[in-house]
């Protein structure tokens, strides 16, 4: 696989020195006149990057990796899949094979057939990606834990002019590692030269995106997340919606709610959202938001500063939706103008104590599916036994399989197989798996193994 390769290529580039007197000497002005022509260069591009995003903040376009440019799939497929269109995979139990097809979501494996058995002692036989060999490398790594090689590998590869587009591959693991690690000054950096390079709006930090900065964190919650979606305008008629909301947050301690579809909001809406908000505040739940910030910029757009409305409501509610993405310098800049409007003090940034919060970005919905998802842990190791038949239990209800990878940061190469196997017999028997919010690095594992041959994949977006 040249897993060493990286430092092969190192010593067969060496090339001899010039000699001199003093050797030692001339290699140590060498080095400082290099060193502080780069450290220049370097400045010089960090402040023509910061010029070049201010320009463009307004141009914002979403910047997907190389491996996976394909035209999002549709949520449902109702015409059978050409030849041209599948990926055709053989399933045997050493008697009788079958061929079943497939429509691609990521692009097609083109060599090197992997083998994966299934629980009933059948094999499946898929087709690998053709996946940069650098970038497979660095999935591995990741997936085993890894963490220091990759980050140092992702660094050389967002660098490497040979990875042609895939370099953008390289550059969408290494933000999503920063943000796994909630090192958010290494992703700003990053950001600075994303903007330099590709002369477009970088991605935005994105608070509580993982709850957790260890990546080796034990196993959360796992399995079926009720979900209440909003659409439309935010009004008075989001009363039995919000019911609903009430009686999941007795019986569940993870749930979801909604906002990516809702088009309007008005004060009678903010005012009953912001009573539910604060009421499950009080209480130790593990809620996640889908569109909060979205919601958030239309709520802004209804007040002006200076102008008291009939209601205070639209502006306590875009202050705790602010305090509930933890994102503190808006929080403040929002409450100044409170402040300010309707003449009392401005009050203060507190983060929830008993709720935890985790962001997530908008997916497609079509209307007459379900929103329950299926919530995959933080992390996939070890034996998943009970991981696959809760899966299997919750197929056995639903169609499309949702899958949430929300707060899924790492799983383990021979997890990841074992994961496929368990999967690919609902496939089999029709069933469409959707495994949705797949940060990069644990996408371009599944795609080294072929598990977007049976499954489509939605990677995250920022």
């Amino acid at each position: 696989m040249g897993l060493f390769s990286i430092f092969k290529k190192k010593d067969s580039q060496k090339t001899s020195e010039p000699t001199d007197k003093d050797p030692s000497r001339k290699r140590e002005e060498d080095k400082t006149r290099l060193s502080a022509s780069t450290e220049s260069r370097q400045n010089s591009q960090r402040e023509i990057a910061r010029a070049t995003a201010l320009k463009i903040d307004a141009i914002e376009s979403e910047m997907e990796s190389a491996i996976f440019n394909a035209p999002e799939p549709s949520w449902r497929n109702k015409r059978p899949p050409s030849p041209e269109q599948a990926t055709h995979i053989e399933i045997s139990d050493g008697r009788n094979t079958d061929r079943v097809s497939f429509l691609d979501t990521l692009p097609l494996m083109t060599e090197n057939s992997t083998e994966f058995m299934l629980d009933d002692g059948s094999a499946i036989a898929v087709v690998d990606s053709a996946v940069t060999p650098v970038i497979e490398e660095i999935a591995i790594l990741y997936a085993s834990e890894q963490i220091s090689l990759t980050e140092q590998m992702l660094q050389g590869a967002i660098h490497d002019d040979s990875l042609g587009p895939n370099v953008r591959s390289a550059w969408w693991m290494l933000f999503d590692l920063y943000q796994i690690l909630a090192d958010e000054a290494q992703f700003e950096n990053l950001s600075i030269d994303y903007a330099s390079k590709f002369e477009t709006s970088p991605p935005s930090w994105v608070p509580n995106l993982y709850r957790s900065s260890t990546i080796a964190a034990p196993v959360t919650f796992a399995g079926l997340t009720p979900t209440v979606a909003f659409a439309g305008t935010l009004d008075e008629t989001i009363v039995k919606q919000l019911e609903k909301v009430q009686s999941l947050a007795e019986k569940n301690q993870v749930f979801r709610l909604e906002f990516a579809r809702v088009t309007n909001v008005t004060p009678a809406g903010c005012g009953l959202l912001l009573k539910a908000l604060k009421t499950l505040g009080k209480k130790e739940h593990d809620l996640i938001m889908v569109g909060a910030p979205e919601l958030a910029t239309k709520i802004q757009a209804i007040l002006k500063i200076g102008r008291r409305d009939e209601t205070e409501a639209p502006w306590l509610l875009l202050l705790e939706i602010l305090q509930l993405l933890d994102r503190e310098k808006d929080f403040e800049e929002t409450s100044m103008d409170y402040c300010v409007t309707f003449e009392v003090s401005p009050p203060a940034f507190e983060p929830p104590k008993k709720i935890k919060v985790t962001t997530a970005a908008a997916e497609k919905v079509h209307p007459d599916i379900s929103p329950d998802r299926f919530m995959m842990p933080q992390v996939i190791s070890g034996s998943l036994e009970k991981l696959l038949a809760d899966i299997r239990e919750y197929a056995a209800e639903y169609n499309p399989v949702l899958i949430d990878c929300t707060r899924l940061t790492r799983v383990e190469f021979s997890a990841a197989g074992e994961l496929m196997s368990g999967l690919a017999p609902l496939a089999t028997n029709g069933k469409v798996i959707e495994l949705q919010g797949v940060n990069h690095l644990v996408a371009a594992l599944f795609q080294v193994i072929g598990l977007n041959n049976i499954a489509k994949i939605f990677p995250h977006k920022y």
